[in-house]
């Protein structure tokens, strides 16, 4: 992939970060900018990159920029930097509307600048793009469509092709009319004074899954979900629809009308086509969640590794109870607890690879009395199956004399292991060579 130098208008924000990493990684030149200079710098250096304070300085040499601001000061900022764009260059934005951000990018940069508006459909939460889905919607010129399309798939995005006033019409529903209904719901049960944890003693796990989608929703940057409701024009009328149907609705209900509420139902579920699927995907869903508790509750007493699917943190410990909101590890004696809505389970490998990097390895030699025929190399491998802190195992000597007889040797194995716990492994390791052969020398 070409050098090429990337400027980021916003890059210490949440999603700026994202991309600001992802174009380091591909090894690319990349410089940042914000208002507040000391989060600026503090970011930069972090991730490795440079900071400028001047929005058009940074611009003016770079191969690709991207804005990503809050979406009321996107135009401004486009304003701000189009004319300072060099001819050939990639201008991109990643806001949550397209139609008017992209006739900015066209009408305030070069005719020779390209424009390709760029919506990711995900939050700043996710650790990367991997399985997301990211929507670009190409204004003017075919140079950088493919570059970008192949970095974006090469980090496993989902990207999606369209037009700026298609994207607006749709996310006018996948965004506005979802946001609406669920910070509604979330209102309702604020005005209720609804003690939400105590009714999970009665809940459903689709009541759950609804929580969580609230909660998910209305946990977040308020001022970015004002925005998309007010800045894309299209969500006012899906509103208006969707107030007008909840009308109705009620009204039906009220008036005690089972024959039309069936009627709503039916029509509804017919336009929504293959319902049998969602069943299917909230099955899983569900699930999958039942699936993680059970799991959990059968290693209680056993050591694992919990990773933070947000932050990638990583913990160490014993499991000591189970709940369905809550884990408590043991970690050599302190005792502490995790939401399972935040945490997964590591595989044993990476668990084994995260002990070696937190404790570090130690090595201890054991020499064992043998037949003359026993194969010291398969019991080298064998030793390792049988303790999982056991990670290498090397023969350092064989050893024959007249004083251990023709069909006696003597054998040196040094054993790596985990430099945690090892007496304990140790003691492992002994009782394994005297079931082997009976006599450590």
């Amino acid at each position: 992939m070409e050098k090429f130098k990337v400027a980021i208008i916003g890059g210490y924000g949440g999603m700026g970060q994202i991309f600001t990493r992802l174009f380091k990684e591909e090894g690319l030149e990349v410089v940042i900018t914000g208002p507040t200079q000391a989060k600026g710098e503090k970011a930069a250096e972090e991730i490795g990159v440079e900071y400028i304070l001047d929005n058009a300085m940074a611009v003016k040499d770079a191969d690709i920029v991207v804005v990503t601001v809050p979406i009321d000061k996107t135009i401004a900022i486009i304003k701000e930097i189009g004319p300072h764009i060099k001819s050939g260059a990639l201008f991109m934005d990643l806001t949550s509307v397209k139609e008017e951000p992209c006739k900015a990018m066209a009408e305030f940069s070069n005719k020779n600048v390209e424009v390709i508006g760029t919506h990711p459909i995900f939050g700043p939460r996710v650790p990367d793009i991997s399985g997301q889905v990211i929507v670009i919607t190409p204004v003017r010129g075919k140079k950088w469509i493919s570059w970008l399309k192949n970095l974006l798939e090469k980090h496993k995005a989902r990207v999606f092709e369209s037009t700026p006033e298609e994207h607006d019409k749709t996310m006018a529903v996948v965004q506005g009319l979802t946001h609406f209904a669920y910070i509604s719901i979330g209102k309702t049960l604020d005005k209720l004074d609804f003690d939400i944890k105590k009714s999970k003693n009665f809940s459903s796990p689709i009541y759950e899954l609804m929580l969580d989608m609230i909660g998910r929703i209305i946990g977040q940057d308020p001022k970015l979900y004002a925005e998309i409701q007010m800045e894309n024009p299209n969500v006012k009328d899906i509103r208006d629809i969707f107030l007008e149907t909840a009308n109705e609705l009620n009204k039906i209900v009220k008036e005690r009308n089972e024959k039309e509420f069936i009627k709503i139902m039916a029509e509804s579920a017919k336009h929504f086509g293959d319902v049998e699927r969602a069943m299917g995907r909230s099955d899983k869903a569900i699930a999958s969640l039942v699936s993680e508790l059970e799991k959990l509750n059968s290693l209680i007493g056993k050591e694992v590794c919990l990773q933070h699917i947000y932050s990638g943190q990583r913990h160490l410990g014993i499991i000591e109870s189970v709940t369905p909101e809550e884990v408590t590890l043991n970690d050599s004696g302190k005792l502490f607890s995790l939401k399972l809505s935040n945490v997964q389970i590591l595989p044993n490998r990476e668990r084994i690879n995260f002990k070696i990097q937190k404790f570090g390895t130690t090595t201890r030699d054991f020499s064992v009395i043998l037949d003359s025929n026993a194969d010291e190399n398969f019991l080298a491998e064998l030793i390792k199956e049988h303790d999982e802190n056991i990670v290498s195992t090397k023969i350092k000597d064989v050893y024959k004399s007249q004083k251990l007889g023709d069909d006696k040797k003597s054998v040196c194995f040094g054993i790596e292991m985990i430099n945690n716990n090892v007496k304990a492994i140790e003691l492992k390791a002994k009782e394994f060579f005297e079931k082997i052969s009976g006599k450590l020398r």
